[in-house]
């Protein structure tokens, strides 16, 4: 798939600022985790930097590949092991919970569950895209 780079620099955009307002939000909340929000947005402004210098350097109207049929079918197969995992975690999650054995919070649990499984997705890519 074909972007223009102007695209990309308008939605790179929205994230960060999506991200900053949810930050700002849960900051002014009292929310503990307000500052994954804020390094997210940081990120985001780093791309759209990034994006910002590339198209104009390059022409706002030239086009960038976003996706092509590889890298299609490699988040495919990393979703579907991501899927797998969290579906086999919670599963042994819900067991340990009724017979007992582990005496954390639901909330703790699920929110390990999201996070492993995301760094499950993170390795699965890594491996997909090392040379053979």
């Amino acid at each position: 798939m074909r972007l223009p780079k102007w695209g990309l620099l308008i939605f790179n955009i929205l994230l960060c600022v999506a991200f900053a307002y949810v930050s700002i939000s849960s900051f002014s909340n009292g929310a503990t985790i307000w500052w994954l929000w804020g390094l997210i947005s940081i990120l985001y402004g780093y791309t759209t930097i990034t994006h910002f210098a590339k198209g104009y350097k390059e022409g706002w109207s030239s086009t960038e590949i976003v996706e092509d049929e590889r890298t299609w079918n490699v988040r495919l197969v990393s979703c579907f092991i991501a899927f797998v995992y969290i579906m086999l975690f919670l599963s042994v999650g819900i067991v340990t919970f009724y017979m007992g054995y582990l005496s954390i919070d639901p909330v703790v649990y699920m929110v390990l569950a999201v996070i492993t499984s995301i760094a499950v997705f993170v390795i699965s890519q890594i491996v997909q895209f090392i040379p053979k």
